[in-house]
């Protein structure tokens, strides 16, 4: 089974004002958090998505694939089209969103645990509140994407609304989904 692990790292930052997957925490850039947990766990390849305007200030690193959006701005759905048009040979992909500082390698583990060929989607879960953007996702959603972008109905709800999604319970207090829209957000000294 071929698992691709993901960053998405196209974003516009409007909130922060400037790419924020680049700021540094402890000297490291954020997007590299959200990195280092999917290749602790070993999958069969790892991309980020971006832009061409982002593109050229990522570190060299030879393990990484960038798939570099046809159009910018569009959103994870969008995206998630496009890594299923590209990559034929991916079963699942992990998406982690570039902005989630405490993005843990035992989370991700967790997560891969829970694989299982007869869902589309397994998405974390605290209470009511879903968190897409560090989720798997299966190839065979790729019809119901591409319905979605031709109604012009971008959103991952949209989606998980239309396929089989296995949701995994976590604690209202799971750090693991911080993530980071404003300089005051970065963490200070932890």
């Amino acid at each position: 089974m071929n698992i691709a692990g993901v960053v998405l790292a196209g974003g516009q930052s409007s909130r922060f004002g400037r790419p924020k997957m680049f700021e540094p925490l402890h000297d490291v850039p954020l997007y590299q958090y959200s990195l280092q947990s999917l290749k602790e766990n070993q999958l069969s390849c790892y991309i980020i998505a971006t832009n061409d305007d982002l593109f050229p200030f990522f570190q060299p690193d030879e393990q990484l694939t960038f798939l570099i959006e046809k159009t910018k701005h569009q959103g994870p759905l969008f995206v998630l089209h496009e890594l299923l048009q590209t990559f034929k040979e991916v079963d699942w992909f992990f998406l982690i969103a570039a902005d989630m500082p405490y993005m843990t390698a035992d989370f991700v583990q967790k997560m891969l645990h829970k694989i299982d060929e007869s869902y589309d989607a397994i998405i974390p879960k605290q209470h009511e509140r879903i968190q897409p953007l560090a989720g798997l996702y299966h190839r065979k959603i790729l019809e119901k994407t591409a319905e979605l972008i031709a109604q012009e109905r971008r959103s991952m709800k949209a989606l998980l609304d239309l396929i089989h999604v296995h949701y995994v319970p976590f604690s209202d207090n799971e750090r693991v989904f911080t993530n980071i829209n404003y300089e005051q957000d970065l963490p200070k000294g932890d």
